[in-house]
């Protein structure tokens, strides 16, 4: 018994270091910040242009298809 109790305690404190270190660490903060908004401003500029990329999508399809424009 006291064997698994040494483990739990040693395991639950490699566990709580581990995260304490995730949340003092701030390497990667910026990365996702940039991410988030490079993915937010591609989502407003389509929703933006939405009616002159559909009609460019439609007439590249029909050209695709080989009908007449």
């Amino acid at each position: 018994m006291r064997t698994l109790d040494r483990l739990y305690i040693g395991g639950k404190t490699r566990m709580a270091q581990f995260i304490n270190g995730l949340k003092r660490d701030e390497s990667g903060v910026s990365s996702i910040v940039a991410t988030v908004l490079l993915i937010l401003i591609v989502v407003l500029l389509t929703a933006i242009f939405w009616d002159n990329l559909q009609k460019w999508f439609e007439d590249i399809w029909k050209r695709i298809l080989g009908e007449s424009i």
